[in-house]
């Protein structure tokens, strides 16, 4: 029986697919793990990497070939198809650890829970480097379930690629991301945890997360080029936050959606007023996004409020994306 199912999209990713594919080709991984190959209408030799690997260990890869390129079809697809006890998903620039992939699969043989997070690092593509996130260096207890998901504010930032859910889950709650949208890892990160109701740390190092590749969709001018995808998906978060928050006041979850969703209505503010390059239209975009804040969650405005104001300085005083980044890493020095 496979206890994990791992989605990769795919598009476009010969260049690192070979890495990212390489750390699940592990026998003691077969019949365990199974990872789903979404090649989204590749036109380059990705289809064929991915083959090769399925073609090799079969009882572990499956390619599912897909007309669309969207990130978000690709993962419901996944869902769908998935054979796996848990559901996670890696990024084809991305990759994991294997020995302690491995250990994650002996861990969730026997796990209950509805959410399992374990660490990460960050790569940095142009220097080299890893940086380690560490869930127990922000106060996380590995190996204790928590039911008040509150930890999760400490120990941000939580991606993606470092969370499984069971699968039931998933499907029970009908979770589907947005399709022919960007940054809907969010909602991933999110809507679920909304309905999960047990949270688990394990202290293993198994994602590697990649960043400082100006191809990126998280790069600033994709950020910025790309701003109504973030916009799409921000609105969607905050209209099942509230809904979640009229419906079940108790949910213990609420308490980390109100972090990162505030987390969320700030980052936005700075992609409209830093990344953007046509900084009238920023102005203008940013003025209408606090204006939608104050109309749908004026409750949330006071702890987005510093952030933005902050932002508004820096754009009025003419700072520029790279001037930013040297007063952000001046003043995470202090």
């Amino acid at each position: 029986m496979y206890v994990l199912t791992i989605a990769v999209p795919i598009f476009n990713m010969e260049w690192c697919l070979e890495k990212n594919l390489a750390t699940y080709d592990d026998p003691r991984l077969s019949g365990r793990v199974e990872v789903l190959c979404l090649n989204n209408a590749s036109e380059d030799g990705s289809g064929a990497i991915a083959e090769r690997f399925v073609s090799s260990r079969p009882e572990i890869f499956r390619l599912m070939d897909r007309p669309s390129r969207s990130y978000g079809s690709s993962v419901n697809a996944a869902l769908a198809a998935a054979a796996g006890k848990y559901f996670r998903i890696v990024d084809a620039d991305d990759w994991v650890n294997t020995e302690d992939l491995v250990k994650l699969a002996d861990a969730l043989e026997t796990c209950r829970a509805d959410v399992v997070m374990t660490d990460y690092r960050v790569a940095d593509m142009s220097t080299g480097k890893e940086t380690a996130v560490r869930a127990g260096d922000a106060g996380a207890r590995y190996g204790e379930i928590y039911t008040d998901f509150g930890i999760l504010c400490r120990v941000y930032p939580t991606i993606h690629g470092g969370t499984s859910y069971r699968t039931g889950l998933l499907r029970e709650i009908g979770f589907a991301m947005q399709e022919n949208t960007l940054y809907v890892d969010e909602e991933y990160m999110l809507l679920p945890m909304l309905c999960a109701r047990s949270l688990l740390y394990l202290d293993l190092d198994i994602y590697r997360y990649m960043v400082s590749n100006p191809a990126q969709s998280t790069s600033p001018g994709n950020r910025s080029r790309l701003q109504d995808h973030q916009e799409r998906v921000i609105r969607r978060i905050v209209e099942e936050y509230l809904k979640e928050r009229e419906r079940f006041p108790d949910n213990p979850a609420l308490t980390y959606a109100r972090c990162r969703v505030c987390r969320l209505l700030g980052e936005r503010f700075r992609v409209l007023l830093i990344y953007m390059e046509d900084r009238k239209k920023g102005r203008k975009l940013a003025g209408e996004w606090e204006a939608y804040i104050r109309r749908t969650a004026p409750d949330l405005w006071p702890e987005v409020k510093r952030k933005a104001r902050i932002l508004y300085a820096l754009h009025a005083l003419h700072v520029t994306l790279p001037r930013y980044d040297r007063l952000k890493r001046a003043f995470l020095k202090k």
